[in-house]
């Protein structure tokens, strides 16, 4: 059996050729950074396959990546900010919004210099150079994760480190965090809108369902928005008994709140205990902030919870 291995193109574009000669037809031009699986085939030669094609490339072109655990661990970001790229090359295009100084993030070698990393959900890539691992066990749960790395946020004003995010931020933090942890983005809301929030994890498949606090903010969800008209106007026995836990979505309406509003705010459930939540939240006061409520604040509209797979982020 062939042993296959991970590998970055690397010094440009490079021929995917049909026979392992460089005077043979180029089948496909492979893009410089693009991430093959190749296997030998001499001392000069990988095969590999790419976009349906089956062929050769020479391999003083491609960098193996390590055969290292597939393992996440921590990393702290030690630059003022840190460009987060697409591919793990400084020639790169970069993600849109950069990563601030002491943040903490799941990060795992691949090729020299290069973490892989995780942004909005998807694979991305942090100069090593800029990134100091810690030697902290990483859990496999995204809401142990969550709690950890919410801490180094805490302060934090500028939206567009979330992400790259602009304008009302509070519900693109709560994603943020929960992609960052290494979420799924097709298993949270991912939506700058509470109310659209709530709808997702009332209706999708994907979701743990949403549990509404009170039949008076039942009410005026269904009223505002035709996806949840199907539901009860009265609270489910699920509802009746559902109790928060750490990684829950927690939604608000504030209480001077104008009669048009059904929903001002969301967190992220981080404990329970003694009759209080305590969260984590973005836009709290223009930052992020950590705040604690009692269970039974009137204020409380309801919790989406997200499906937490007990595994490591998804390839």
């Amino acid at each position: 059996m062939e042993r296959k291995r991970s590998g970055i193109v690397i010094g440009g574009k490079l021929n995917l050729r049909e026979q392992p000669t460089t005077q043979s037809k180029p089948l496909a031009l492979i893009p410089d950074g693009a991430q093959v699986t190749v296997s030998d085939y001499d001392a000069q030669w990988y095969k590999t396959q790419y976009n349906g094609h089956n062929g050769y490339v020479m391999k003083q072109f491609v960098q193996l990546m390590p055969a290292l655990p597939d393992a996440w661990t921590y990393g702290k970001v030690t630059a003022d900010p840190l460009n987060v790229r697409r591919r793990p090359s400084i020639s790169a295009a970069r993600w849109n919004g950069p990563w601030p100084k002491g943040r903490i993030a799941l990060i795992k070698p691949c090729v020299a210099g290069w973490y892989e990393t995780r942004y909005r959900g998807e694979v991305a890539y942090v100069s090593a150079q800029h990134v100091l691992p810690l030697a902290v066990d990483v859990s496999d749960s995204p809401v142990d994760r969550m709690q950890y790395m919410a801490a180094s946020e805490i302060g934090r004003s500028d939206s567009r480190y979330f992400n790259g995010y602009t304008g009302a931020w509070c519900h693109r933090f709560a994603d943020w965090l929960a992609m960052h942890a290494g979420l799924p983005k097709d298993r949270i809301p991912n939506t700058s809108g509470c109310g659209k929030g709530i709808v997702w994890f009332a209706t999708d498949a994907k979701s743990g369902g949403f549990f509404f606090k009170s039949a008076e903010h039942k009410k005026r969800m269904m009223h505002k928005y035709a996806a949840l008209k199907a539901l009860d106007t009265s609270l489910t026995a699920a509802e009746r008994d559902f109790v928060p836990q750490p990684g829950d979505y927690v939604y608000f309406r504030w209480s001077n709140a104008t009669s048009s509003v059904s929903v001002s705010h969301v967190g992220i459930v981080m404990d329970v205990e003694d009759g209080l939540i305590m969260t984590v939240e973005g836009n709290a006061g223009g930052k992020v902030g950590e705040r604690i409520y009692d269970l039974d604040d009137s204020q409380i509209v309801g919790y989406g919870r997200p499906i937490y797979p007990l595994s490591e982020p998804r390839d």
